[in-house]
């Protein structure tokens, strides 16, 4: 049986925390998807990054299955996982870095100067400091 590809859709998801709740079958209702299956399995994938924003991709095809396409953590949720640790608004170097070792692959062709600077750049929408 040939398989194709019905829908594509992105949603950004809590880690560990998908629950089959009404927003979700809203999405995803539509389309025939088992909404405990989905929220095990995208629980299942997740459990690294308890607690932050995922950006996910859902491949939907015709005989109801579903591939799920996770990106890494966005950088403000990142932010504020570092800034929570320290109960102050303000991210250290090492904090930083920490940062651009989750976002440098969602950016390959940028150098570190400019992930860095795109990075403190939403920490200042955020109003979190930077110290060196």
């Amino acid at each position: 049986m040939i398989k194709n590809l019905i829908s594509t859709i992105k949603i950004h998801l809590k880690a560990t925390e998908a629950k089959p709740n009404s927003i979700l079958s809203s999405i995803l209702g539509p389309y025939g998807i088992n909404l405990i299956n989905f929220c095990k399995e995208y629980n299942k994938i997740t459990f690294l990054y308890k607690n932050l924003q995922i950006p996910v991709i859902i491949f939907i095809y015709s005989d109801k299955t579903f591939l799920l396409n996770l990106k890494t953590p966005t950088i403000y949720s990142l932010i504020r996982k570092y800034t929570s640790e320290n109960s102050k608004k303000i991210i250290t170097k090492e904090q930083l870095n920490n940062i651009i070792k989750y976002k440098i692959k969602d950016f390959p062709l940028l150098n570190l100067y400019t992930i860095k600077k795109n990075i403190l750049k939403k920490a200042l929408v955020l109003r979190v400091d930077y110290v060196l």
